[in-house]
């Protein structure tokens, strides 16, 4: 598949709509760019991370936070 596109005042591009289905991108989707050794462009699309993407994942000690920072205020260690 070849799709063509045009490069916009500011450098600005829009990516073909079958590209953007075939490998499913969204509007919080970031690019990142690269030149591999042999010249070629590559480019990687990376899914931009919420916090609620976040929330469950990871495993942590429960805490209360109001303590933390009344320590802090009072300069102890936490």
């Amino acid at each position: 598949m070849i799709a063509k596109t045009s490069i916009y005042p500011k450098f600005q591009t829009t990516i073909p709509k079958e590209i953007r289905k075939k490998i499913k991108i969204s509007e919080n989707d970031i690019i990142e760019w690269d030149i591999n050794k042999e010249g070629i462009i590559e480019l990687k699309i990376r899914k931009k991370t919420g916090f609620m993407d976040l929330v469950g994942k990871y495993d942590s000690e429960p805490f209360d936070s109001n303590s933390l920072l009344k320590k802090m205020d009072m300069g102890e260690d936490i």
